[in-house]
């Protein structure tokens, strides 16, 4: 019953004066305890999540330029295929309509050949006029250039020229590595202009790492990237200019040199990137630190009590947890025992 009074006393002191107000006694009764925080100054920045993918130099994207369907998959995404495999066959009537008229130029070209060759003696001899003669040979440089546009469609969609069977069409490996990105089976549809296949070199690997604002001026080209043990795992290569408005961040890429086992494309990992310049970090407590209203605080002990304080975490160690050291002195003591009590006095209550 005692214990009752005391919470409810503590309810009405957070609501009247937006601080915990408590005596000594009572402190001393929930078994609250404070203790001085750390300062330490830290070289790098974080965490942030990083989102592993293939690196796009080094990779092959496939696209068509009218719609089509895939009619069977010999490869699924996550597979290693060898240069020349087939990886799946579409149905694509753009396709079709390409390999004829590939056939047609093709015969035309073999024809118009033959009367350039044809004409070329015959004004050696005098008997056609160097334009007559010339009219052929430009004829063979207008087709060859219309097989070689007609032949580039199929190297774009990476298909086979003539279809296999009806109108499909065998879309092989233009490289060795593994498929990335794909169809997992007959029957998807592959929309105009939107990459439906894409082989990448497993050996190299980015992240995809997502910086607040207020960090992203602190982040240069050529920066070291660590995970969360510490141990060096890549290098910055480009830092976006701008934010992103849909999630309020801006964009860092990483150059992975030297990959866990466990990375893969499509995954995420924890991250933390050097700093141009040092920051100073307060370390609390683990216990300290708790959750409310999806953030992170901890509380502050003050003249007559306590005060909620929201913090930004940097890093997790042990037993400690690193902060951003704004609003922090020397002298703050944090609570590192009772936080749940405290906590409970907080019903209802709103602050920064």
């Amino acid at each position: 019953m005692g214990m009752k009074i005391l919470v409810m006393a503590l309810l009405c002191s957070v609501a009247a004066f937006g601080t915990i107000k408590m005596s000594d006694a009572q402190i001393k009764k929930l078994g609250i305890r404070a203790q001085k925080v750390q300062s330490v100054q830290s070289d790098t920045m974080g965490p942030f999540i990083g989102t592993f993918d293939y690196a796009d130099e080094r990779s092959s994207v496939y696209t068509l330029s009218s719609e089509a369907t895939v009619a069977g998959v010999v490869k699924k995404p996550g597979d290693a295929v060898k240069a020349g495999e087939i990886v799946c066959t579409i149905a694509s009537s753009e396709l079709l309509a390409a390999s004829y008229e590939l056939t047609d130029v093709r015969q035309r070209l073999k024809i118009a050949r033959e009367y350039a060759k044809k004409d070329e003696a015959l004004f050696r001899e005098g008997v056609l006029s160097l334009r007559e003669a010339q009219r052929s040979a430009l004829e063979v440089s207008s087709l060859k250039a219309k097989e070689a546009e007609v032949s580039g469609r199929f190297r774009y969609a990476g298909a086979d020229s003539r279809p296999s069977e009806g109108m499909t069409f065998a879309i092989r490996a233009k490289r060795t590595g593994v498929i990335s990105e794909g169809p997992v089976m007959g029957g998807e549809k592959i929309a105009a202009f939107v990459p439906y296949l894409k082989l990448s070199d497993p050996s190299v690997l980015n992240a995809l790492i997502m910086v607040p604002p207020k960090q992203l001026a602190f982040i240069r080209k050529g920066a070291a990237v660590n995970d969360k043990n510490g141990k060096r795992i890549g290098t910055i290569t480009s830092v976006s200019v701008s934010v992103n408005r849909m999630n309020n961040s801006g964009a860092a890429v990483a150059r992975i040199t030297n990959p866990d086992p466990s990375f893969r494309a499509g995954t995420s990992a924890e991250m933390y990137i050097a700093a141009v310049e040092k920051s100073r970090w307060v370390l609390l407590p683990r216990s300290s630190l708790t959750k409310y209203k999806n953030r992170d605080i901890c509380f502050v002990r003050v003249q007559g009590g306590f005060a909620p304080k929201t913090v930004e975490v940097r890093k997790y160690f042990k037993d400690h947890v690193a902060v951003s050291g704004e609003g922090f002195t020397p002298a703050t003591q944090v609570v590192s025992s009772g936080t749940i009590s405290l906590k409970g006095a907080l019903g209802g209550m709103g602050f920064e």
